[in-house]
């Protein structure tokens, strides 16, 4: 599996010839990330996460393609012009066949933002597909439930604070701990999130491996 980081929350996974595009969102390299893609999955209803006319300009490109979103990602998608019957709503607990790869489905909840700002319905994904497995949270610190090769793990944003996700970290068993959720990171941040999430004592024994906006990972 070749996974590859198109900036903030989307990324790219290559396998056995098919291409599962995670959250290509409003602050990620949409256009690209999606240019043959098998199939897109979206944790959630955010432009960060779900680039909405990126999508449709997708799907009608690629008569292939399939989406499949939390209920209000689909709902938003559809409203935007995406065909109904390719865009398929999920909810926790479903397990699905894309591309070839297992995908489970997790989560249920955004991370609080505010406590006057309404929850988010926000699921995860759990992909495995040749023999390698990742975890996208989406806005959630929600645990994979089991080990994983590739542990994505939001660093940035106004629902979270560092030592959060060193916890998250620490928690999970991952060979790999990649960041993500990173838009509103300096350099000075993304310093500082490595320092925190590469040092055992706080995080666990893992890899840390920061990718650039187009750099992939091959398991």
């Amino acid at each position: 599996m070749k996974i590859t980081f198109l900036g903030h929350a989307c990324v790219r996974l290559d396998v056995d010839g098919a291409a599962l595009v995670l959250d290509p969102g409003t602050y990620s390299q949409a256009a690209s990330a999606l240019d043959g893609a098998t199939a897109v999955l979206v944790t959630h209803d955010h432009p960060d996460h779900v680039d909405v006319p990126a999508v449709v300009a997708a799907l009608g490109e690629t008569p292939a393609l399939a989406v499949y979103a939390s209920e209000a990602a689909a709902a938003a998608l559809v409203a935007g012009g995406a065909p109904a019957d390719r865009v398929h709503g999920v909810t926790p607990g479903q397990e699905l066949s894309v591309g070839g790869a297992r995908v489970v489905v997790g989560g249920g909840r955004h991370a609080l933002i505010h406590r006057a700002i309404p929850q988010a319905t926000n699921v995860t994904y759990l992909v495995t597909a040749g023999g390698a497995s990742v975890y996208h949270p989406g806005d959630s610190f929600d645990q994979p439930g089991e080990a994983v090769d590739v542990l994505l793990t939001p660093v940035s944003g106004p629902w979270m604070k560092l030592g959060e996700a060193v916890d998250y970290a620490a928690a999970a068993q991952a060979t790999y701990l990649v960041p993500i959720h990173d838009a509103l990171s300096s350099e000075l941040g993304h310093a500082m999130a490595a320092r925190q999430l590469s040092t055992p004592a706080l995080a666990g024994e893992h890899t840390f491996r920061r990718l650039a906006p187009g750099e992939s990972l091959t398991l």
